[in-house]
């Protein structure tokens, strides 16, 4: 990639973010997040050099950022979103202590659903849909993801 390409990306990422609402900046974290995961992932089986540690690193941030972005966590659905994140850092300590790259696809797979939800949550915005604030009743013949153990 030439010189004046990367400007004009550089340019063109500069402004998306300038001027994207705060669903969509959400969004492009968790999906930067994703692809963190999945190169840290195809690493921890395939390389063994800095940039594997530099990854590790990098989606710990992207973690942390995202939970910092919670911003009411005194709803129900607030502490479920906070908790997941905490979740996933711990998932992501545990697993560099043995370089588990499955765990590391286990956080991308959550993070991938989570890209998806925000994705439709973005298309809902751009349509002038008012976002649903209300914690959704799981239907109870469904299990979800367990997160305690």
């Amino acid at each position: 990639m030439n010189e004046a390409t990367k400007q004009g990306s550089g340019q063109y990422l500069e402004s998306a973010v300038i001027n994207a609402p705060p669903a969509k900046l959400r969004l492009m974290l968790i999906e930067k997040a994703v692809q963190v995961a999945d190169r840290l992932s195809r690493r921890w089986r395939h390389e063994d050099t800095p940039a594997v540690c530099e990854d590790s690193i990098w989606l710990l941030d992207l973690l942390n950022e995202l939970l910092s972005g919670v911003t009411d966590k005194d709803t129900e659905l607030g502490k479920q979103v906070s908790d997941l994140y905490v979740f996933l850092c711990k998932h992501l300590i545990a697993a560099e202590e043995t370089r588990d790259a499955g765990a590391i696809d286990e956080i991308r797979l959550v993070l991938e659903v989570e890209a998806e939800t925000w994705r439709l949550c973005c298309a809902r915005q751009l349509a002038g849909e008012q976002p649903n604030t209300e914690t959704p009743v799981p239907d109870a013949g469904l299990t979800g993801l367990d997160l305690c153990g």
